[in-house]
């Protein structure tokens, strides 16, 4: 027997020795509860101490192991595909296929960048006529805070005025 199934059994083992002493505990009426034995209980506990770190080891070596044979198993496939690539490069090489493409390809990236071109010159049309716009809004609105900013002006010094006035006395 592998010494992983072992443990596995020693554990499976120990769990049900614990489930025994808790269903030999006495009930407790009226609460749900039982009264267990102290000793049976730690000396179980203790042995799942015991027997838990042996078996978090070896699934830790399991684990490891499977790392390494994934690890290796990428590093073999990308080899091939490298090797690969690079025969499929060696074959294709200024092929009438890579030739044709190639035209396609900067035809293609022409196009983009007549495309990009228009709008970045859309876009700066736009935000030119938005600054425009909102210069207009902002000389509106200042010209319209001098107006009422006038009549303030206007409607305090009638206020002294008329103070002033009322200060001097009547002849």
């Amino acid at each position: 027997m592998p010494p992983e199934r072992g443990c596995t059994i020693e554990l499976s083992s120990l769990i049900e020795k614990l489930e025994e002493v808790i269903s030999s505990g006495t009930g407790v009426p009226a609460t749900g509860r039982i009264l267990i034995e102290r000793e049976k209980l730690t000396e179980l506990v203790n042995q799942l101490r015991v027997a838990i770190p042996v078996d978090i080891q070896e699934a830790q070596d399991l684990l490891q192991m499977r790392e390494d044979v994934i690890n290796q198993a990428l590093l073999e496939a990308r080899r091939i595909r490298s090797t690969a690539e690079k025969e499929a490069m060696d074959r294709v090489t200024e092929s009438e296929i890579t030739k044709d493409a190639r035209k396609q390809s900067e035809e293609i990236i022409e196009e983009a960048q007549r495309k990009a071109q228009r709008i970045l010159d859309e876009s700066d049309t736009q935000a030119n006529a938005r600054q425009a716009g909102a210069d207009q809004y902002a000389q509106a609105t200042l010209q319209k805070l001098e107006e009422e900013l006038t009549q303030v002006v206007n409607t305090i010094r009638n206020g002294i005025q008329v103070m002033d006035t009322e200060k001097e006395p009547s002849a």
